[in-house]
């Protein structure tokens, strides 16, 4: 809730910008140049929340509906990555094509940037997890506690 909230207020910053001149006097403006038309303001800001809820939640129900009767860790995570993968693709599909290229080769580096950034990400964040799960492990800070020894406390039995 709070991403789609911080994307409309980059959007009404930018739709607040005023247009810049450039070093060649020209008039930019750097909303026309990301979005569109000032006027579609609503629209950008309506499929920019949109996309984010839909692609944001594709990865997580991925998770909780594969593999639900044997439970096997490794292939929910290929199967989110996977899903993940497809995801940004697609949105990264979508951008190239919004922005119109003039060339196929501007449209693969639009979309190869996305992808090889998402999977670096991907990589990164499965490693720094595998390792806090080695260190807290080995650090024994979420260990299960002895239930015997509740047991024999007083004032914890049955009456």
């Amino acid at each position: 809730m709070l991403k789609s909230y911080a994307i409309c207020l980059q959007l009404r910053e930018l739709k607040a910008n005023e247009p810049k001149r450039s070093n060649t006097e020209e008039v930019v403006d750097q909303y026309n140049e990301v979005l569109g038309q000032r006027k579609n303001f609503i629209l950008h800001a309506f499929i920019a929340i949109l996309s984010f809820i839909i692609f944001g939640l594709i990865p997580p129900v991925v998770y909780g509906f594969t593999f639900r009767e044997n439970d096997e860790k490794d292939f929910k995570l290929a199967a989110v990555a996977g899903a993940s993968l497809i995801c940004i693709t697609l949105l990264s599909i979508a951008k190239a094509y919004i922005k119109r290229p003039n060339s196929y080769l501007i449209y693969f580096q639009t979309v190869f940037y996305y992808v090889s950034t998402g999977a670096v990400a991907t990589v990164l964040s499965y490693l720094a997890g595998d390792m806090m799960k080695k260190l807290i492990e080995k650090l024994g800070w979420f260990a299960p506690a002895s239930s015997f020894a509740l047991q024999n406390q007083p004032g914890f039995g049955s009456y």
